[in-house]
């Protein structure tokens, strides 16, 4: 797994498996953190776009990839391993780029998680260029 990755697995919160774009990897002492990849747009900070430009994964019955701004789940290793985390694909580029462009009116997140989202998300949009 790496910072890119579309990740399926089981979500707790939820209480079935979703789909989870990571955006740091698990280590020692840190949790990997991921955003929620949904199907409903209507939640708060949330970047809404076609099903189509993230092929790695089903479409939706809405039509739209939700991708969720305003939660950021950790989970260690052990706990990835748990709920079962298989890597899907990745991230297209344009989709990252998107990303972050929208991240800047995202109000929801903490300052220290919106950072880490920041940096991912940079240095993803490094790497494609």
């Amino acid at each position: 797994m790496k910072v890119g990755d579309i990740v399926k697995m089981y979500a707790p919160v939820a209480g079935y498996k979703k789909y989870h774009f990571c955006v740091c990897l698990p280590e020692d002492e840190v949790a990997g953190r991921f955003l929620f990849l949904n199907s409903d747009p209507s939640y708060r900070d949330c970047l809404s776009i076609d099903c189509a430009r993230i092929p790695d994964i089903p479409a939706s019955d809405t039509g739209v990839t939700a991708i969720s701004f305003s939660l950021l789940p950790r989970y260690n290793q052990a706990k990835l391993n748990v709920y079962q985390a298989e890597v899907v694909g990745t991230m297209p580029a344009d989709v990252v780029a998107e990303m972050l462009e929208f991240l800047d009116g995202v109000r929801s997140l903490p300052k220290g998680d919106k950072e880490c989202v920041r940096e991912a998300l940079e240095f993803l949009n490094e790497q494609n260029a």
